[in-house]
């Protein structure tokens, strides 16, 4: 309990964060390399527009207050329903929720809910907190400055997904990855991402992560 506490209080800000760079997604559906611009907000708002070749917006998503939506111009289809991680995978494809994708995003810890601590031990220079709640284990590895280095999910003793965070940056005053990689084993999901050009702490306005079909545009409510 000690250590959680530690780790909540060392990654409790920055609050939001805006940053442009790559993603290198290799899955078996929308996979591929392009340049990105997201913006979040604690606990789970975020916006990620991908970009074409020329630097044009091909698609852009949303989600705040459990709901999401995407306009993707390359098909020319606005899509809005809940922000579960099937539907957030429509444009990046991943296993996690949104308060997750942005807790990682600024280096936190991704929330599991009803989870109680069970084991902490030493690794190296640093530890590793292991939680649980019901059938799902959480393990993360921090280094001795508390910064999070790898994140394990688990599910009914198998390995869900895992986040690997490096390249840190504290001029934030906090602890926060310029690289991300995510890997899904059951899924065949690896996703890289590399940020750069970031702004934290800063105040977003809530359009930001507002989206409305433009007209001309076919609307599909998903589940």
């Amino acid at each position: 309990m000690a250590l959680l506490q530690q780790i909540e209080k060392a990654h409790a800000e920055p609050q939001t964060l805006s940053a442009s760079g790559r993603a290198a997604v290799d899955a078996p559906e929308n996979g591929g390399r392009y340049q990105i611009q997201i913006v979040v907000r604690r606990p789970a708002s975020l916006r990620i527009a991908a970009l074409d070749p020329l630097g044009n917006p091909a698609a852009l998503l949303v989600a705040d207050g459990g709901r999401f939506a995407l306009l993707d111009l390359r098909s020319n289809v606005f899509y809005r329903g809940p922000s579960t991680p099937e539907n957030l995978s429509r444009l990046i494809p991943q296993p996690l929720r949104d308060e997750e994708l942005v807790a990682l995003v600024l280096g936190a810890m991704p929330p599991l809910p009803a989870a109680r601590p069970v084991e902490a031990h030493r690794a190296g220079d640093g530890s590793v907190l292991t939680l649980e709640s019901g059938e799902v284990r959480q393990e993360i590895s921090v280094g001795a400055d508390l910064r999070i280095d790898h994140v394990r999910r688990f599910r009914r003793g198998q390995l869900w997904w895992e986040v690997a965070l490096d390249d840190f940056d504290d001029a934030s005053g906090q602890q926060m990855p310029r690289q991300l990689r995510l890997t899904a084993p059951a899924q065949r999901i690896q996703v890289e991402l590399q940020l750069k050009e970031r702004v934290w702490g800063k105040p977003t306005s809530p359009a930001a992560f507002q989206l409305n079909p433009p007209q001309a545009v076919k609307v599909v409510e998903v589940e």
